[in-house]
């Protein structure tokens, strides 16, 4: 088996899930969650909103299901949040014009204004955190982080 790899394995061993890299991948998402929706409740979004926000800035015009797994959110999940921001005007859907059955995706000024006040709620969340690190330290953790994800399996 991955005999070189069972002390980076979780296993009955006390103390096991320290060594283990997604329990510590977990941790960290866990508490940046919490952290990034604590702060980001006073716009009145929760984080799956955030993230399909987010990543629809980023594509600027998506299809819901590319912008689902940008955000890495289940697509039913995704739909249902896309239309609850078309009622809060944060985003329209609109039929694709190559192919009128894919439902694209793009914000409003409306969701362009909420984009900057995302991210500036973001720096002031996160900033104090990302200055403990050195920039070659960020962009390492970055690499292993894509490369991570990259080695994943798509589902």
């Amino acid at each position: 088996m991955l005999t070189h790899l069972e002390k980076f394995l979780p296993n009955n061993k006390p103390g096991s899930l320290q060594n283990y890299p997604f329990f510590w991948i977990a941790q960290a998402h866990g508490k940046y969650t919490q952290l990034i929706e604590k702060s980001i409740k006073k716009l009145g979004i929760d984080n799956t909103r955030r993230k399909i926000i987010l990543s629809t800035n980023a594509l600027k015009e998506a299809s819901i299901t590319d912008i689902a797994n940008l955000s890495t959110i289940k697509l039913t999940t995704a739909t249902k949040a896309i239309y609850r921001l078309v009622e809060d005007d944060i985003v329209e859907v609109f039929s694709s014009p190559s192919d009128e059955r894919i439902s694209m995706v793009k914000l409003t000024q409306k969701g362009q204004a909420l984009v900057e006040q995302i991210n500036q709620i973001s720096i002031v969340a996160l900033s104090g955190i990302l200055n403990s690190f050195e920039d070659e330290e960020l962009t390492q953790l970055n690499n292993l982080m894509k490369k991570l994800f990259d080695l994943m399996p798509s589902s």
